[in-house]
């Protein structure tokens, strides 16, 4: 991606100075990256279950609607199955 400038204005920018100063960073660009690594990982699992939805929606409807008392006995019917009870062959 390569270079950013940005204006945090003079009261960010103070905190920002106070900081790196006190979090033990050499410099201001090392502790913004730090904030940006930990943003991606407290928010990677959100953005990705995000876009996995907005995929589904897109998608359209499946051809093979079900209702959900249909769903349910389904995953009934294969959880009994995962645990070997009633599982015929």
């Amino acid at each position: 991606m390569g270079k950013k400038t940005i204006d945090f204005g003079e009261t960010l920018g103070r905190y920002i100075d106070f900081a790196v100063k006190q979090g033990g960073y050499k410099t201001e660009a090392e502790y913004l990256r730090y904030l940006v690594r930990k943003d991606e990982e407290q928010n990677r699992e959100f953005l990705l279950t995000k876009a996995a939805i907005q995929e589904g929606l897109e998608s359209g409807l499946s051809p093979k609607i079900r209702t959900a008392e249909e769903i349910v006995t389904l995953a009934k019917k294969r959880a009994l199955g995962k645990t070997g009870r009633q599982k015929h062959g």
